[in-house]
């Protein structure tokens, strides 16, 4: 039987002969030392809340990248949820602008988004 949820087709490794795109440390620059930690602890899952404006969007697209480039995940395996669309399209297009090159199968969306997803897999 075929798993719906497997990996295999969400593979996001760097191109061919591209290297891996890790922490630049211009990326921590302006993080408050409790979003520097969020960023860089990689033991566990991280919840962040905090008011509007206050950093969240870049703590989270900056831990996604550190995650995928160091390879301790791949994009399949990171699981998102935000209230709006917009705001799952702005955190998908820093992503990719940070890594150079598109995400594919990032689980980023709002829970109605993911869960119509799962249940169309």
């Amino acid at each position: 039987m075929n798993d719906p949820f497997a990996l295999s087709d969400l593979d996001d490794a760097p191109p061919a002969g591209a290297p891996a795109r890790t922490l630049d440390p211009a990326d921590l620059d302006g993080l408050n030392p409790q979003q520097r930690e969020s960023v860089v602890t990689t033991d566990g899952g991280v919840l962040v809340l905090a008011g509007a404006g206050t950093g969240k969007t870049r703590v989270l697209t900056t831990r996604f990248v550190h995650l995928i480039g160091t390879g301790q995940a791949r994009s399949g395996e990171i699981l998102a949820v935000t209230f709006t669309n917009k705001a799952a399209r702005e955190m998908k297009d820093r992503i990719a602008a940070m890594l150079g090159r598109p995400i594919e199968g990032l689980w980023l969306g709002t829970f109605h988004s993911l869960s119509v997803r799962i249940l169309r897999r």
